[in-house]
């Protein structure tokens, strides 16, 4: 490890400034579905699977049909789970080989997944659409966690470029958005297969990079160095959970102790320890519950509008305004994200995060226009700060020592709990007829019992 003093600001600078390309161009890709959907369906992928049966009188589909749009958002689903799964794996490696070798791995793996995309054959036996897309969505948080790190190259704005990192991720949806633009602009002319393999280049910069600019190793934040393993395993009867914080404190940097209680609370711990403490287990419900109801919204989003509106035009006007919103969201959120985990506590901003959850849900159920606008600029903010307040909470609470496989293993449980995702699209487009209302109504207390049960663990365990 290495501490920022040992670096030039300069190289930190452009250090972080390339994590945050990256993190804009191939973090999050995935998460443009909404806005790459409508282009494959204009491109007819999966067309085929359409019944004649639905055809008119004049021998035209729906765009899409349901068999259509149901394999599409299955694409989505398998990768979205496939991207948080990999998150422990991913995590492991990264506390085993470092940061480079990992983003150059994630490089790689990244422009393989773009190529494959691009070449658009499907076959009883082969599907490239689906492996590019779980390829992409594999080598993407390659390439994501990766950078998490470079928050401490300045100790003292570590929540600002924290967010500016996963800001940036939370817009890496806006690439497919100007895509679509382009698509549409130009007649169709430039095909998902020409983009995707244009993308592909992509993981070659990030490889060299890494190569030429990137610390070999990580940037030290204060002792969290892991303690000797014959120590007994602390249990919350021990007095883990309550004085670690104060114990491990002392050993922080100044810049590093701030007024949040949670920074040092587990540093020093084993992952094991790490992950049988409390503290592990509720961020992790609130990761899965949270994640499930945006990844949900997404992937349903149009239907969704159209559902509560009732209005064809109405609905494509607002998919429209949510494509963008969505990826602006996570820039225009990073002042706000930024003071919330620099200036304020935890606590504060899980509390907020209550508050956005309940809104959200209760707004999107709305069946005006200006209900489902404010749903949808709700959602847009929640999105960056849940992504942040999690990763944050995880820097602050366990250190970065055992980052990758703590974190990892969170995301990776959040991902296979996203699998509910499928059959909650079929419940609804098949049993309930379309309606989101029940579905969304159990997500809404969902999300306000983990929001809460993690706000109050918060308060609790740092009450001195």
């Amino acid at each position: 490890m290495v501490h920022s003093s040992e670096v030039s600001i300069a190289r930190r600078g452009a250090q972080v400034a390339c994590a945050v390309f990256f993190c804009f161009t191939c973090a999050g890709i995935i998460f443009g579905f909404a806005a790459l959907k409508p282009v494959l369906v204009s491109e007819g992928v999966y067309s085929d699977l359409c019944p004649t049966r639905d055809q008119d009188a004049n021998g035209n589909q729906p765009v899409p049909c349901r068999e259509q749009d149901l394999r599409l958002n299955f694409m989505f689903t398998i990768a979205t789970v496939v991207t948080n799964v990999a998150a422990l794996p991913i995590g492991y490696i990264l506390d085993r080989i470092g940061p480079q070798r990992t983003s150059i791995l994630g490089g790689t793996i990244f422009a393989l997944g773009c190529f494959c995309f691009g070449l658009g054959i499907r076959t009883p036996g082969f599907d490239s659409y689906a492996i590019g897309y779980v390829v992409i969505a594999i080598g993407s948080p390659l390439i994501f966690l990766s950078q998490f790190h470079l928050s401490n190259a300045f100790p003292v704005n570590s929540g600002l470029i924290l967010s500016l990192i996963i800001g940036s991720f939370d817009a890496s949806s806006l690439p497919m958005v100007a895509y679509r633009e382009i698509y549409y602009a130009s007649g169709g002319w430039l095909t998902s297969r020409a983009w995707f393999w244009g993308y592909a280049f992509l993981g070659l910069f990030v490889i060299l990079e890494q190569l030429f600019l990137a610390p070999r190793t990580v940037y030290t934040r204060g002792d969290d160095s892991v303690k000797d393993l014959s120590e007994p395993a602390p249990t919350e009867r021990t007095g883990l959970l309550a004085d670690a914080g104060e114990r491990d404190q002392d050993h922080l940097p100044d810049e590093i102790v701030s007024s949040d209680p949670l920074t040092g609370k587990l540093f020093g711990y084993s992952a094991g320890s790490q992950i049988w403490s409390s503290w592990f287990w509720i961020v992790t419900a609130f990761l899965c519950v949270h994640m499930l109801r945006i990844n949900l919204y997404i992937q349903t989003a149009h239907s969704q509008l159209l559902y509560y509106t009732g209005d064809p035009a109405l609905a494509d006007s607002l998919i429209r305004a949510f494509t963008y919103l969505l990826p602006l969201g996570g820039i225009v959120g990073i002042p706000f994200v930024g003071y919330l985990l620099d200036k304020r506590c935890s606590r504060d901003a899980f509390v907020t995060l209550a508050v956005f959850g309940v809104l959200f849900g209760a707004l999107g159920m709305g069946g005006s226009a200006g209900a489902q606008v404010a749903g949808i600029t709700v959602l847009v903010i929640l999105r960056p700060l849940m992504y942040t307040a999690v990763s944050d909470y995880a820097a602050k609470t366990f250190g970065f020592q055992t980052f990758g496989t703590v974190y990892g293993l969170a995301n990776t449980l959040s991902g296979l709990f996203g699998l509910v995702q499928w059959p909650l699209d079929v419940l609804v487009k098949l049993p309930l007829d379309g309606n989101y209302s029940p579905v969304n109504a159990a997500l809404l207390v969902a999300g306000l019992v983990t929001s809460t049960a993690l706000a109050s663990r918060i308060w609790l365990g740092t009450r001195r």
